[in-house]
């Protein structure tokens, strides 16, 4: 089969989409199947690139001025249009709804082939990002990019969101054809470096992913404080990059926490993985996830995970089986909820174990064979 994948993010960016679409295109490429990715590329200029063994057309772009790791693209590109006519692809599958997006919506009615759309990212929190003063904080502004959402996704012939939690948000807004196909990660390569024993002192917390604002990596800081009055050994440290490091930084001086937070920058692959495995418990206090595939991958390395009830982290997360869950922003039960976890050898051992048989359930391979269902059913 022939799958021409539309993204506006993807390689070098590092985040969940870029994860997810790597992830399950390698996997369809080792069965046969011939894949083709459109993507923003860093500069003006077109390139043509292969990532994994797969060819890429990268797209002119510029940055988002308030954000530059989104990028702009014109709503057209000729080249494209004329490469993917040579491809000639059964189905066409956009995972963003932007400009690169808008491509693949185009060109597959164009084309006249089935078009899936993965709705991976809940929109309307992203409204901060926009360079609108005022209005990006509005009701207005919320109820306007689920409108937006709807007419994007409309046009696809089946949506995909990667949890429950989501297929039930999208159809509350008005999304209609909602299938869940949840977002697969390296299983194998986590788990290569899962904790083989648990510390009687535990004291390492880990936060890993995008360093935006949205995901409230300050709830972490003030829960960190509060949990330092019991365990003066507690730390905690965050990999990733993104618009809030800055942030993140002054908020460690201000809160006099430079001595128990520590800033690792944006790992990838086999490192990122021995990495989370050298820690004790993951942490996020993130309400915008739609899966949440750091949380995933942190189990299966063995790492329990503590996460705010909301959105789609209930989903993955089970109080006492896997972890333990605190409401949204309440930084004084995270932080009991992370004494309790560090206190126990007993629990963390227990805990991630079960964190593992969680994980295991979403491997490259399962998920594959999942799309690969999904793609053969509309393209017949």
């Amino acid at each position: 089969m022939k799958i021409a994948i539309f993204t506006d993010s993807y390689v070098p960016q590092i985040n969940g989409v870029v994860t997810q679409i790597r992830n399950v295109s390698r996997e369809l490429k080792r069965h046969g199947h011939e894949i083709l990715i459109v993507a923003p590329s860093e500069s003006l200029l077109f390139l043509e690139k292969e990532v994994d063994g797969i060819r890429v057309l990268y797209v002119r772009s510029i940055p988002l001025p308030s954000y530059d790791d989104y990028k702009i693209t014109a709503p057209t590109s000729k080249r494209v249009l004329r490469e993917l006519k040579k491809f000639s692809p059964d189905l066409v599958h956009v995972h963003t709804p932007f400009g690169v997006g808008w491509l693949g919506v185009r060109y597959a009615k164009r084309l006249k082939v089935p078009l899936i759309g993965t709705y991976h990212t809940l929109i309307p929190e992203f409204m901060m990002y926009l360079p609108i003063p005022f209005l990006k904080h509005t009701k207005f502004a919320k109820k306007a990019a689920w409108r937006y959402t709807n007419h994007f996704y409309g046009k696809c012939d089946l949506i995909t969101t990667p949890s429950e939690s989501m297929r039930r948000e999208l159809e509350k807004n008005g999304s209609k054809k909602v299938e869940v196909v949840p977002n697969a990660i390296d299983f194998e390569m986590f788990n290569s470096h899962a904790k083989k024993n648990y510390a009687k002192n535990a004291h390492k917390i880990i936060y890993f992913g995008r360093v935006g604002f949205e995901k409230n990596i300050e709830v972490l800081f003030f829960a960190l404080k509060h949990l330092l009055w019991k365990d003066k050994k507690a730390h905690l440290t965050i990999t990733g990059s993104g618009p809030a490091l800055k942030f993140l930084k002054d908020l460690a001086k201000e809160e006099k926490l430079e001595s128990h937070v520590s800033f690792s920058g944006a790992l990838r692959e086999s490192e990122l993985a021995k990495h989370v495995a050298q820690h004790d418990v993951f942490l996020t206090a993130s309400t915008i996830e739609t899966q949440g595939l750091t949380i995933l991958e942190a189990m299966a390395a063995g790492v329990p995970v503590i996460g705010a009830d909301f959105l789609a982290i209930p989903d993955s997360v089970k109080d006492g089986k896997n972890g333990f869950l605190f409401k949204a922003f309440d930084f004084v039960e995270c932080a009991k909820k992370s004494e309790k976890l560090l206190s126990s050898q007993l629990l963390r051992k227990k805990l991630g174990k079960g964190a593992i048989e969680t994980a295991r359930k979403y491997s490259i391979e399962k998920i594959a064979s999942q799309w690969e269902q999904l793609y053969a059913k509309i393209a017949s």
